[in-house]
């Protein structure tokens, strides 16, 4: 049988070579490129831009309600749309396809405060059909 005395001895070097001689903490980091929801935040507060290029076959509409308008985009074109407020409120852009052809949003960062958005044609619906800019910086997809 082992004694008490051991099996402290025996917990305190399983202790030592599991979490004494690890790594220190992996900082996560900031999605670039083919972000998923969720995955991009900005810094509370800054000024940002959203840089939004139809790469689908089909024109669509963005629109930021109740600020601007639907603005088209035929296959191949961008847009910049600048919010000069920040993320304080929530920002909010609806796109959509003109000729209610599924659509998916690839996302991306191309600086510190600018969001891209790649709008692609999807095989099915159901469609992306709003991003979200959240005041703690997170851009969500819905």
């Amino acid at each position: 049988m082992w004694k008490l005395s051991s099996l402290i001895w025996l917990g305190c070097a399983l202790s030592l070579a599991l979490f004494g001689f690890s790594q220190g903490p992996v900082m996560a980091q900031t999605c670039v490129e083919n972000c998923g929801s969720g995955q991009i935040q900005f810094t509370p507060g800054d000024h940002i831009s959203v840089e939004v290029v139809n790469l689908s076959p089909v024109i669509v509409a963005a629109e930021q309600v109740p600020l601007r308008g639907p603005i088209t985009l035929p296959p191949g074109t961008s847009t910049t749309l600048g919010f000069g407020w920040g993320t304080t409120p929530n920002l909010s852009m609806f796109i959509w396809s003109l000729s209610d052809q599924p659509i998916r949003y690839q996302l991306g960062r191309l600086d510190d405060t600018t969001l891209l958005l790649e709008v692609v044609a999807a095989p099915s619906e159901p469609s992306d059909r709003s991003i979200w800019i959240k005041n703690d910086g997170r851009v969500m997809v819905r």
